[in-house]
């Protein structure tokens, strides 16, 4: 092999080592980056359980509130829990049948 030759496979090595450790880095970077992405969205599910539970304990205190004011709201709600007796009246109706 000549100088020139040696030369150029000594600069391909470099070149080929310098991409290897790219490699590498970018791996660690990817692999990171996939924990994070899983602890995301772990945290995302959990607060959106989070938000549905909140929401019905506000509905249930919107609701239970309601029932004991006065006012629209309470008129609504009362009306509400009516249909729902009515409702189950005639659930209980079907079943006796």
């Amino acid at each position: 092999m000549n100088a020139k030759g040696y030369e150029e496979y000594l600069l391909l090595k470099r070149a080929v080592e310098a991409l290897l450790s790219e490699h590498e880095k970018l791996v660690e970077l990817t692999t990171g980056l996939k924990n994070e992405l899983s602890d995301a969205r772990r945290q995302l599910t959990e607060k959106n359980e989070e938000v549905k539970e909140l929401q019905a304990r506000y509905e249930r205190a919107k609701f239970s509130g309601t029932i004991l004011g006065s006012g629209e709201d309470a008129v609504t709600a009362r009306r509400r829990v009516s249909e729902l007796v009515r409702e189950i009246d005639k659930c209980i109706a079907l079943l006796d049948r």
